[in-house]
């Protein structure tokens, strides 16, 4: 049994990253980026790093299966900041 993890660690000039790990059998690149879209506030980010075997998806073997065993996908995002839609209203 195999899942989607994320963890907050620290990176480059004082951001935050998160690692994702979307390692195993039943998970695949699609669900790294799905977590890595919920979560950040914005849906938007950047990958800093990214390691596994980014070519290999289930529906690369017979049954969606690696005849292999273990399959590892993780990355390290970080959070891009939200763009307004509108400038701000001007105060009094």
């Amino acid at each position: 049994m195999a899942g989607c993890a994320a963890t907050s660690k620290p990176v480059k000039q004082g951001k935050r990253g998160i690692h994702i790990n979307c390692s195993g059998l039943s998970s695949s690149w699609a669900k790294c980026y799905e977590l890595a879209t919920n979560a950040c506030t914005s849906k938007t980010f950047k990958i800093i790093a990214k390691s596994g075997d980014a070519t290999e998806e289930p529906e690369d073997y017979p049954f969606g299966l690696n005849p292999a065993g273990y399959t590892s996908r993780s990355m390290i995002i970080v959070c891009k900041k939200g763009t307004p839609l509108a400038d701000p209203l001007p105060q009094d």
